[in-house]
């Protein structure tokens, strides 16, 4: 039995249109194809749903300009991404400069290395896609992405991600490019292709416009954000403190083998 998920008949109509003959399996069955149209259909609404909107998240790694860590930034906040992590340097050590004033508008996280940011993915049920040329890569054009909530991952202007990185991430995409005077994107542009990829792809919804510009709504300063704390804010609280204790309990160990 197939149950559609809450909607109105506009919205049924609407998606119906999404699941054409050539997206459904084709055995001349009437009754499968029904069935197949129906379930294409909740597939689609449960991806959309806007209680359950797909969350995005952007990992930087080893990218060496300050002015691509800006524009990376200020595209985060464009296109609604959740939180970005920040791999391998901490908050002194990072030149938000080009942001224009975004940087207040998201959370930032840091971690020491990308095996802690993997292990805490995989704790938070978020996939992780290396955006990167390769052979195997897929494009995304293709849309190559599921439901669930994604990390993208950009790393260093000239180097790239390295292939020990890369064979920790779930998938591995890229942007096709149809010109052969470039061997590639500057990092900050390919992340704001992306992440517009992305968002139209999870129906993000657009914000909206005034005066030639998208209305930008009233930031919350610190106070606010200790006064009222989001679920992930307390969430990364709760994965910090249990990093501290165990690097404590290590600590121990090797000082009590030390002494004996």
């Amino acid at each position: 039995m197939y149950i559609l998920t809450s909607m109105t008949l506009n919205n049924m109509k609407e998606e119906k249109k999404n699941c054409n003959d050539d997206n459904l399996p084709t055995n001349g069955d009437i009754n499968d194809k029904g069935m197949s149209i129906i379930s294409c259909i909740n597939n689609n609404l449960k991806k959309k749903d806007s209680d359950e909107k797909i969350k995005i998240y952007v990992v930087i790694y080893n990218i060496g300009k300050k002015k691509n860590v800006g524009s990376i930034v200020r595209s985060c906040v464009a296109f609604n991404v959740h939180k970005i992590f920040i791999v391998g340097k901490r908050k002194k050590e990072i030149n938000f400069f080009g942001n224009m004033g975004t940087y207040d508008y998201i959370t930032i996280e840091y971690f020491d290395n990308i095996y802690e940011l993997k292990e805490y993915l995989k704790k938070n049920d978020i996939l992780l896609y290396a955006c990167e040329i390769t052979e195997n890569a897929l494009s995304i054009t293709t849309n190559p992405y599921e439901n669930k909530d994604t990390a993208f991952l950009f790393g260093n202007e000239g180097t790239g991600i390295h292939d020990n990185v890369l064979k920790i991430c779930d998938k591995i995409i890229y942007i096709p490019q149809y010109g052969k005077g470039t061997a590639s994107l500057n990092v900050s542009v390919s992340c704001a292709i992306i992440l517009q990829n992305f968002a139209v792809w999870a129906n993000y919804e657009q914000a909206e416009i005034q005066n030639k510009k998208f209305i930008v709504q009233k930031k919350m300063n610190k106070l606010q954000k200790y006064l009222n704390p989001t679920d992930d804010m307390l969430k990364q609280i709760h994965f910090k403190r249990s990093l501290r204790s165990q690097k404590k309990i290590e600590n121990h160990i090797i000082s009590l083998e030390n002494f004996i």
